[in-house]
């Protein structure tokens, strides 16, 4: 492919290397020319010095013929007009970085539309899915998060024992909201039907709302290592974030914050949840809050050294599990060395989280099973579909796709069932077999470049 990298910061230069060494084409833009004597010294790489959000540097790096543009600059709106003027340029494909998305969850068919990128990614969205993922994963093999933690995806491991090994899928109790989507037997994925039974050693893959999930683990008997304590360090956005996706969870939060002004904002952003401003490092202060009984701790402000000293000061209390937001992403190891039990690099998960859309066969991909036999898609029903007024048992979907959520403008998330109608404009997600993602785009009205 040829691909464009506009921005090298820490996520820009990461991708770079990696993409570079793969044998794509790669053309990186900065602005900086330390930084780009650097990546051009060490990487086989074209170098186009300049602001990436003009059209006349834009130009020069002849994004008119890139089949992906990477706007991931450490400016969103560098990035958006990036974005912008490289699709109108005739990039085929843009993948947008944002640090701040508070104003595209609110009118996101508005910006999607105006901006025109295929891919939407936030370093505060993926980090704070990502700590909430370490708290929640207990008897769980796997965790995703959709729909901005909205919709999960967990995977389970059935014992011989369990009271779903033996059944038929349709004469599963689920509870509401929930779908088994696909079965991993013996290392082959498989999208089931009614008549399919589920065996012994089967890990299913299990999509739906949070409580149901949370339901389905209870009833299968896998629920009784959740988290349900938790105390957090930080008064970021990502902070906010985790707080909020954990309250929805039934999980208790209390946060200590350090700076004034940014614990009377999170107290009343966050209704429920206790914020404490002190010191996260005060030994006096975590030993009153009987930080040691916690399940988690959780050390997420903006400050490294911050969030490693006071995770360790509560793993010293004995406090169960500590997570460690690490900007850097050359510190996550040497955290793990230092006895942090989950280091969370938000620039190596926004990057990570592209090369795996570069690697899949479709930039709509938002996570692989198993190698690649199976796909977890994003897509948006565009307007000319066909399957626009369809409901959803009449669509034709093919045997090895489950349509497993549906986004729809107004934000409300929907796991659809057979009589539910498709509209314009509807967020599906799909997990599909590789044998039959070809035939579900053509279905859909979508061309895979």
């Amino acid at each position: 492919m040829n691909i464009t990298i506009v921005g090298l910061g820490e996520v820009g230069s990461y991708l770079a290397k990696v993409l570079s060494t793969e044998g794509h084409v790669i053309t990186v833009v900065d602005s900086d020319p330390q930084r780009m004597r650097r990546v051009a010294d060490l990487l086989d790489v074209q170098a186009v010095i300049g602001d990436g959000s003009r059209p006349d540097v834009l130009d020069r790096a002849e994004t008119h013929s890139a089949d992906l543009l990477l706007a991931v600059a450490n400016d969103d709106k560098v990035n958006m007009l990036t974005c912008l003027f490289g699709k109108r340029m005739g990039a085929k494909k843009t993948v947008l970085r944002l640090r701040d998305t508070s104003a595209v969850r609110r009118s996101r068919t508005f910006f999607r539309k105006n901006l025109q990128y295929d891919l939407l990614l936030s370093l505060d969205d993926l980090a704070a899915e990502e700590v909430v993922k370490s708290v929640r994963q207990n008897k769980a093999l796997g965790v995703e998060n959709f729909a901005e933690g909205k919709v999960q995806m967990r995977r389970f491991k059935l014992a011989a024992d369990g009271p779903f090994t033996g059944q038929l899928v349709k004469d599963l109790k689920m509870p509401p909201g929930v779908l088994i989507t696909a079965i991993d037997r013996a290392q082959e994925v498989l999208v089931p039907g009614g008549g399919d039974q589920l065996l012994a050693d089967d890990e299913v893959f299990v999509l739906g709302e949070p409580k149901g999930i949370a339901a389905f683990e209870k009833k299968i008997g896998k629920r009784q290592a959740a988290a349900r304590n938790v105390v957090a360090f930080g008064g970021s956005n990502i902070a906010q974030q985790v707080a909020q996706l954990l309250q929805r969870e039934g999980v208790g939060v209390r946060i200590v914050v350090e700076n004034r002004d940014e614990a009377e904002r999170l107290s009343e952003a966050l209704k429920g949840v206790t914020v404490l401003h002190a010191d996260a490092t005060d030994m006096n202060v975590l030993l009153e809050e009987h930080v040691g009984e916690a399940d988690a701790f959780l050390g997420i402000s903006e400050l490294d050294e911050r969030n490693l000293m006071s995770c360790q000061l509560a793993r010293t209390l004995g406090v169960k599990r500590t997570v460690a937001l690490v900007q850097k992403p050359d510190y996550v190891s040497l955290y793990q060395r230092l006895g942090i039990d989950i280091a969370v690099s938000p620039r190596l998960l926004c990057a990570n989280r592209i090369l795996a859309f570069v690697r899949s066969r479709s930039i709509s991909t938002i996570a692989t099973i198993e190698e690649g036999k199976a796909e977890v898609l994003e897509i948006e029903l565009p307007a000319g579909s066909r399957l626009v007024g369809s409901a959803l048992k009449a669509a034709g979907f093919p045997r090895g796709c489950v349509v497993a959520a549906v986004t729809r403008d107004d934000g409300s998330v929907l796991i659809p069932r057979g009589d539910d109608e498709l509209r314009a404009g509807d967020q599906m997600v799909l997990f599909v077999l590789a044998a039959v993602i070809d035939e579900v785009l053509d279905l859909i009205g979508i061309e895979r470049e």
